[in-house]
């Protein structure tokens, strides 16, 4: 049998557990709406616009981080949903473009990041 200590214990565990998976939670949904940016230029160098859209095109292609770069100066990092692959795919083709990305927010520590579900270029 087990001693009270150890069922004590036990329940702490478990109960430390359900708190931790439960402050994960659901990402806020949003449609977000801004400059798709590879975050290697846009961080170390402020690059971005049209002047930048065929770097940032290879950047991107090349592995470098995505960001979306709003008109009022916030950026989110572009994250793939694994269950939506295509749409982070997609998001790649826009590179140095404006597009609505439609997601998932998340934030932590200061950073904001959006789960990419759906990717629209703007007409």
């Amino acid at each position: 049998m087990f001693s009270f200590n150890q069922k004590f214990a036990g329940l702490l565990v478990a109960g430390f557990t359900m708190l931790s998976f439960s402050s994960f939670g659901q990402g806020k949904s949003m449609s977000v709406s801004g400059e798709v940016v590879d975050m290697t230029c846009y961080l170390s160098k402020g690059a971005h616009g049209d002047n930048h859209k065929d770097c940032a095109a290879m950047c991107v292609k090349g592995g470098s981080p995505m960001g979306l770069l709003t008109s009022d100066g916030k950026v989110y990092l572009l994250i793939e949903n694994h269950d939506k692959a295509d749409a982070y795919a997609d998001a790649k083709k826009h590179a140095g473009e404006q597009v609505t990305v439609t997601g998932s927010s998340y934030e932590r520590s200061g950073m904001q990041g959006l789960v990419v579900n759906e990717v629209k270029g703007k007409m």
